[in-house]
């Protein structure tokens, strides 16, 4: 059981099989935990700061991970990873009740293979 600190096999999760990375965790201030039910990896993310933007408006900087740990609890099935920028460090996830979407930026990306 390998721990790697690269955000390349979050990337390849995202790539290969979208579908199947689930928000499992988001523990203020600034951990956020995906699990990938394909291949069985687990990513931490280690975030540095996190931008909210509703659909209709402007990115604006977000109370750190709360807004985000509100919607996994409220409705995790509908909180889904839209993006993963390895090269920028930045991670998004679109919660569709609640017409947002959250930016992260993403200070370490850990995998955990299990």
């Amino acid at each position: 059981m390998g721990v790697f600190k690269s955000g390349a096999f979050l990337q390849q999760c995202f790539s290969v099989h979208p579908l199947t990375l689930n928000l499992k965790l988001v523990t203020p201030p600034d951990l956020v935990g995906i699990v990938c039910t394909q291949c069985r990896m687990k990513h931490r993310l280690t975030i540095r700061r996190v931008a909210l933007q509703k659909l209709e408006e402007a990115e604006v900087p977000a109370e750190g991970v709360q807004p985000l740990q509100l919607c996994s609890q409220t409705h995790p099935e509908d909180v889904r990873i839209s993006m993963v920028d390895v090269v920028n460090n930045s991670v998004e996830f679109r919660c569709r009740p609640c017409r947002r979407i959250y930016i992260l930026d993403v200070e370490v990306i850990e995998t955990h293979q299990s």
